[in-house]
């Protein structure tokens, strides 16, 4: 009984979360009334795509490792292409509870999604998503049929926060739902990452089905946490390899160098 109710737990609450982590835009939105004049991002303290980047990072359930996911960000002809992929596994007493299988694609042009193609297998439920833009529109089909989105899409541009912010509306990536979000600046807070302390700025988007908290490192505004609230007070969380901390400026870290290299090799 313990694994059938965390197995109907967890498929209600991961579905449409991990498949809709990456993407990005920026035009044809206004942005909330939470993020206007609070981000206090500029161009300069984001991370540019000058050459291919991954972002690792390991999944928990509270504070049991699940899996994990990985964003590969590369420059693509007159844009940028990203690839994600995510597995996750809960077992009890050796037996999957609960599984997911997320491998995604998009490119982006001009702050805008251009094309997207993704396959998921949510506990052995399978959504397949594709979409190309079309002149100023894109075209999204699911198993569902066809919708045509005429405007500057997104995904969920977690990896910069330049393109997520401004945004109202956001494609899910694993359903192709175009969903409206509010997004809020919640301050600056220290977080852990493995054995470090990280100072990080923190907002959180809301929307039906979406309670997630962002952290962004303090000073380099790279993306190191992700904490998603479950219905029963669980928390799915996302945490930066500790061995990716060397690239963030110091300022956002607590501790020596030799401490961080012990802590990515843990």
């Amino acid at each position: 009984m313990r694994a059938l109710g965390l197995r109907l737990l967890l498929a209600v609450a991961l579905a449409g979360l991990p498949g809709a982590v990456v993407g990005s835009g920026t035009s044809g939105t206004s942005g909330t009334s939470g993020t206007s004049g609070t981000s206090g991002t500029t161009a300069a303290s984001v991370p540019a795509v000058a050459g291919p980047r991954t972002l690792n990072f390991d999944v928990f359930l509270d504070d049991r490792a699940i899996g994990y996911q990985r964003f590969a960000l590369s420059p693509a002809a007159d844009g940028l292409r990203i690839e994600t992929r995510a597995e996750f596994a809960v077992r009890i007493l050796g037996i999957t509870a609960f599984s997911y299988d997320h491998a995604n694609t998009e490119t982006w042009r001009g702050g805008c999604l251009q094309s997207i193609e993704s396959r998921t297998d949510s506990n052995g439920k399978l959504y397949t998503v594709r979409g190309q833009a079309r002149g100023s529109a894109l075209v999204v089909a699911t198993k569902e049929g066809e919708r045509r989105l005429d405007e500057c899409v997104a995904t969920f541009a977690y990896w910069d926060r330049r393109k997520l912010l401004p945004r109202e509306r956001l494609l899910n990536s694993q359903t192709g739902e175009y969903l409206p979000v509010q997004i809020d600046a919640l301050g600056r807070q220290d977080v852990r990452i493995g054995a470090r302390a990280v100072s990080v700025e923190r907002f959180a988007i809301r929307g039906k089905g979406l309670d997630i908290t962002l952290g962004y490192a303090a000073g380099s505004g790279e993306w190191v946490t992700l904490d998603s609230r479950l219905e029963n007070g669980r928390t799915l969380r996302y945490r930066r390899k500790a061995a990716e901390l060397y690239d963030l400026p110091t300022g956002g870290l607590h501790g020596s160098g030799s401490d961080l290299r012990r802590d990515a090799k843990s």
